[in-house]
């Protein structure tokens, strides 16, 4: 998976704006402010529809424009493709021209981003993790999403209910919200413990059992989960959901830890953060190219402050085959194509 070109306009602080990728090493530098990781941005907003930064579309819309276009080719096992995205009085993503939704995109462009916001936010912050797993499950298995999204909307309709319903609560209407929300919720679940262990195995193949996760899914009943089970563990816990008002167990509320040599990963200091997050993100890449005989397109913003020297120089000795974006403030010959930005005066 390759991304061949990119052009940019009222996108952030770019406009008429395009750039050329070399197939395997790229490095965006210059100072800040001039737009390096804007161009990042718009590649995961071209496979995943959004921002990484928590902003509204609308807020990435350059302040003397209208609206925003982004386009990219992107050379894959099925062929050359050019995904686009624009924004004016709406938002949508299309695939040679064809409106199409998210998990379409997602099988000609994945892009894996890595920055210093991962090991600050992803180990220390249960939701962050949560998302990110979700997020390469959705690598391997696109349609995953759809799973993702109708689970969530079933638990947005069952949280307004039970806060909206006083003090009786109403058992046929939360008994049909738990039904739903048992035959999406045991997918999702049966999902990641599939993905973790198989992440597992690559971690363990890649780094001699360095590091492992384990995966806790918030449920009564233990693994594996099954739409009955799932149903069950609502049921118990109805008369509690109803005194909080919200629903207390689920795939919304799972858990997970990464373990190295036993011990918890937060415990450790930034840098070994760094590396052994950075390791589980390889153990995916390989895991990406087992399960769909490509590789990811990896973007690492401030790619000298998210990691260490050694696993920058392992990144590119052993996925040589790899298409990394990187951005720097700082020129670095090791990367193939370097490109220069300059801070518009």
């Amino acid at each position: 998976m390759v991304v061949k070109s990119l052009e940019i306009n009222g996108f952030r602080n770019l406009r008429r704006f395009s750039i050329r990728f070399a197939a395997q090493k790229n490095l965006i530098h210059g100072a800040n402010g001039s737009g390096k990781t804007s161009i990042i941005e718009a590649l995961f907003l071209l496979g995943f529809g959004r921002s990484f930064l928590s902003a509204n579309r609308r807020e990435l819309i350059n302040f003397n424009a209208s609206g925003f276009f982004l386009s990219a080719e992107v050379l894959n096992i099925s062929g050359e493709n050019v995904i686009s995205a624009l924004q004016e009085k709406g938002f949508c993503l299309k695939l040679n021209g064809e409106k199409v939704p998210l998990p379409e995109v997602g099988r000609h462009l994945f892009p894996l981003f890595f920055s210093s916001f991962s090991y600050n936010h992803h180990i220390d912050h249960v939701p962050y993790f949560r998302k990110m797993v979700d997020r390469f499950i959705y690598g391997l298995f696109p349609l995953y999403l759809n799973d993702l999204l109708r689970y969530n909307t079933i638990l947005k309709q069952k949280n307004t209910l039970l806060k909206n319903l006083g003090n009786k609560i109403n058992h046929t209407q939360i008994s049909s919200w738990d039904s739903l929300l048992a035959e999406t919720g045991c997918r999702i679940v049966g999902q990641r413990a599939d993905f973790i262990r198989r992440l597992n195995e690559s971690l363990d193949a890649l780094f001699n059992g360095e590091a492992r996760i384990n995966y806790f899914p918030a449920l009564l009943t233990p693994l594996p989960t099954t739409r009955d089970s799932l149903l069950r563990d609502l049921e118990r816990m109805r008369t509690a959901e109803g005194k909080s008002r919200r629903c207390l167990i689920g795939p919304q509320r799972d858990r997970f830890e990464v373990l190295v040599f036993g011990r918890r990963l937060p415990l450790f200091s930034t840098g070994e953060k760094k590396k052994y997050l950075l390791l589980v993100y390889m153990a995916f890449i390989e895991l990406f190219r087992l399960a769909r005989d490509e590789y990811p397109v990896f973007l690492i913003d401030d790619y000298d402050a998210a990691m260490d020297e050694e696993n920058v120089q392992y990144l590119l000795d052993h996925f040589p085959d790899v298409q990394v974006i990187a951005t720097s403030v700082a020129r670095n010959e090791r990367f193939g194509r370097l490109f220069e930005l300059k801070k518009e005066s």
